[in-house]
């Protein structure tokens, strides 16, 4: 207890860094990294509440266990079901099979949030890869027809247990490589991706490469493996490994950003 306390009171002498200021930091998108009970849930929350403020951020939460729907603000929900995605006859491929209700929900829906009622894998990355094309396409045909900035909205897709749904290991390599593909041009059409993980070697070398980091309390396999060099210079590497819950660091600033409980403000509401 003593060490924590130390701890808050080392970063609290040093300048915090707010939700509006990651956002506008953040030079892409987005990986929040930290153990079991560090706050993460909270802090996307929070991020989601101030992204929502303004009127050209359009959010977009994919999840596959029901908690936002239930713990969040006043946002519609979907809930996507095993049988809306079914596998293609002859081949080992999926489809979302209501295209036309999905593209009609995301057209007449500033935000949403899909829950995924799925086991599957695939087909939770199927209809996330189907969902984040469609907006991909739509965001292409503005920036080709020179009228993306004249619109100017932005895309944000949250998502949570991104080191199961990023993972090329248990994705399909046309899968894969489609949201890798539409990746690499989130940042110039105005896209961007925030997602929370557990173990950063679980989430794909090529998917984070392009990825801002937010570091809760981190494992020490992480530390080891990945994140000693990233943080030799930083005046937080030791204390990363015993980080209080709601405290993370941005690394690319050294600043501390402190999340406070998130407190629901009306209630969500099924389509």
């Amino acid at each position: 207890m003593r060490n924590v306390i130390n701890i808050i009171n080392k970063l609290s002498l040093n300048r915090k860094l707010n939700y509006r200021e990651l956002i506008q930091k953040v030079s892409g998108d987005l990986v929040i990294l930290g153990m079991k009970n560090t706050g993460k849930t909270t802090l996307l929350m929070n991020l989601a509440r101030e992204l929502r403020c303004s009127p050209n951020n359009h959010i977009i939460v994919f999840e596959t266990f029901p908690k936002w729907v239930f713990e969040f603000d006043t946002i519609p929900y979907y809930f996507v079901t095993n049988n809306d995605i079914a596998k293609i006859k002859g081949t080992k491929d999926y489809t979302v099979k209501n295209k036309e209700e999905i593209c009609n929900i995301l057209k007449t829906n500033k935000d949403i949030i899909f829950s995924i009622e799925c086991l599957d894998m695939e087909k939770i990355s199927t209809f996330m890869s189907y969902v984040i094309y469609v907006i991909y396409r739509k965001q292409y045909l503005r920036a080709k027809n020179k009228q993306l900035e004249n619109m100017g909205e932005n895309y944000w897709f949250l998502t949570e247990e991104a080191h199961n749904l990023l993972d090329s290991s248990v994705l399909q390599k046309k899968v894969f490589n489609k949201l890798r593909k539409m990746q690499n041009e989130f940042r110039n059409l105005r896209m961007h991706l925030i997602c929370v993980t557990l173990r950063l070697q679980d989430l794909n070398p090529k998917i984070r490469a392009k990825m801002d980091m937010l570091l809760g309390r981190i494992s020490f396999d992480d530390y080891q493996l990945k994140l000693r060099a990233m943080l030799r210079d930083s005046k937080y590497k030791n204390e990363v490994l015993h980080l209080p819950t709601g405290m993370f660091i941005y690394p690319e600033t050294n600043l501390v950003l402190l999340t406070e409980p998130f407190k629901q403000n009306g209630r969500p509401y099924e389509l």
